[in-house]
């Protein structure tokens, strides 16, 4: 009896101990939300042949300092940001074609973007409308 009481103890502390937490987002959601995000990269007229790196994170000469620019997504569909001059701004955002594009809304100007890869650790997007490319990551 007690060697089968000890062996069902021991099995218990076995899976309990062995079980993995998951804390990692799951989501598009959950991902986009859960980081303020911040300029890697940023290319304008990104699908030519005259490509103009406007921005790379540690680059000492950039076009744009986007260094100080960041966003915010919320899950209810706000988001904050800080542009390159310093001035805060809000707006909204939505998920667009089946999660594959965000279009964002700030002061009556809407911008759709196509999703290159979101992870818990890049968001890489393209703007059509502007042939503008960015890379975020986490701030």
């Amino acid at each position: 009896m007690l060697k089968s009481s000890i062996a069902a103890l021991l099995l218990f502390f076995v899976f309990t101990a062995c079980t993995k937490d998951n804390d990692e987002p799951s989501s598009k959601t959950d991902i986009l939300t859960s980081k303020t995000w911040v300029y890697d990269l940023y290319i304008t007229r990104f699908n030519t042949t005259n490509s103009i790196y406007q921005y790379k994170k540690g680059k000492p000469y950039n076009a744009l300092n986007l260094t100080n620019d960041w966003i915010k997504f919320d899950k209810d569909g706000t988001y904050t940001r800080k542009d390159y001059q310093g001035l805060n701004k809000a707006g909204t955002w939505k998920f667009v074609n089946d999660e594959t594009g965000v279009s964002t809304t700030e002061d009556g100007v809407t911008h759709t973007n196509t999703i290159r890869l979101l992870t818990k650790d890049r968001y890489t997007w393209y703007d059509p409308a502007d042939d503008a490319y960015g890379e975020m990551i986490p701030q």
